[in-house]
């Protein structure tokens, strides 16, 4: 993925990130970014993590890779992709400003309450399909 490789090529961000990370600060990434650039860079040796899933193998090779939307351990946040933004976001924001905050943002947005939950359905007005023919 173009982004990701032109992430891992910018020795200006590598040299940000890795300050973050060796200064104990908070550094994230999403899709391919994670085992592109971040592992590359050696930022998520021994540290759960996930990306985009056709990169999964790769982020094997630079972390212990998860199967999670979101994943956080310790100071790096990572996501799998476009579908997991808005999760990640929050994430991000309970990172930075504490649950309270987090909560106050993802309400709103009819999130699920807690980054592991399932989707669930609750059906109010059920209904019964019936085919009595078949399609011609």
């Amino acid at each position: 993925m173009p982004g990701a490789s032109n992430f891992k090529d910018c020795g200006a961000l590598e040299s940000l990130v890795k300050k973050q990370a060796a200064d104990g600060r908070l550094y994230a990434a999403v899709c391919a970014s994670p085992a592109v650039a971040l592992g590359s860079w050696g930022l998520l040796k021994g540290l759960k993590a996930t990306c985009y899933p056709s990169f999964m193998e790769q982020l094997q090779s630079c972390a212990t890779a998860v199967e999670s939307r979101v994943q956080q351990d310790g100071k790096v946040v990572t996501s799998r992709g476009p579908g997991s933004t808005m999760e990640f976001a929050v994430t991000l924001v309970e990172q930075l400003y504490g649950k309270e905050k987090a909560d106050e943002v993802s309400g709103p947005l009819v999130m699920r309450p807690n980054h592991g939950d399932e989707y669930t359905i609750t059906e109010l007005n059920p209904l019964e399909w019936k085919c009595n023919n078949v399609p011609q």
